[in-house]
């Protein structure tokens, strides 16, 4: 059982007459991962596809600790664009390949519960509970999941916008993954000199977070990838590199930045 982590641009040019995203590239490895016979969970973002369409309608985006201040109107933008537009292109991308996906939200069949983040973030969630019957369900009848982030609120129901990272952790905790794999446009986590830091754990990890050299963007996904690894799945930061990358993480070598499961 793999649980992927990809970005949400499928297909998606940065300005007229660039070069599709890694994104795509991604998806090459999710169709090769899913032709070997591997049972998989795609969780995807769509970050900057938010940015897009909020910079349309006029909307201020701003974050704190690498997450997404959320409004109402900014969690009914994410919602649709993260549960409509882009979960609608990643499941286009690979049912044309041939994969039997289907496209979800955290919110279908109550996946992911959250709790409010904090105050100064809005309607952001933390997840706290992983249903993940319906999962397993589509698993195993031989369907790829495309999971977009979103929560119910424990509390009151109410829907929240969370973090796709952590919906990935979240997720691979849950169902036992074997690999939880975040596919970035980065090779891993750098140390201050630029290089990649082969390994990781939790100790670690919190002293790059302590001294400013994780931060942004990746502070979720290494917090996702300690999750899983306590709950004794090999979790990966790596570049997109095709399905040969990811079936050498399964076989234990080193790709990206590698946190391993927990003794």
């Amino acid at each position: 059982m793999l649980v992927v982590k990809i970005g949400g641009s499928v297909g998606v040019a940065s300005r007229p007459g660039a070069p599709a995203p890694a994104d795509d590239a991604a998806i090459d490895a999710l169709v090769g991962l899913a032709d070997g016979g591997h049972g998989l969970v795609v969780v995807h973002g769509g970050g900057p596809l938010i940015d897009r369409w909020a910079e349309r309608l006029g909307l201020t985006t701003t974050f704190v600790r690498g997450l997404r201040v959320t409004d109402e109107g900014t969690r009914d933008l994410a919602l649709a664009v993260l549960g409509g537009l882009a979960n609608g292109r990643v499941v286009a991308a690979l049912l044309a390949r041939g994969v039997p996906a289907v496209g979800l939200t955290g919110i279908d069949g109550g996946i992911l519960r959250a709790e409010r983040e904090s105050e100064d973030l809005g309607l952001v969630g933390r997840v706290t509970l992983v249903d993940s019957s319906l999962l397993e369900e589509l698993l195993e009848r031989g369907r790829v999941p495309i999971v977009a982030p979103a929560a119910l609120a424990r509390d009151d129901g109410t829907i929240l916008n969370v973090n796709g990272d952590a919906a990935a952790g979240a997720i691979a905790a849950s169902i036992g993954a074997r690999l939880l794999v975040f596919v970035t446009d980065v090779p891993g986590v750098r140390a201050k000199n630029g290089r990649v830091i082969e390994r990781l754990d939790a100790d670690r990890a919190r002293e790059l977070v302590d001294d400013g050299t994780i931060e942004g963007g990746m502070l979720p996904k290494v917090e996702a990838c300690l999750m899983a690894a306590a709950a004794g799945c090999r979790a990966a930061i790596m570049a997109t590199a095709g399905v040969d990358a990811i079936e050498r993480l399964l076989g234990g070598e080193q790709v990206g930045t590698v946190f391993e499961a927990a003794a």
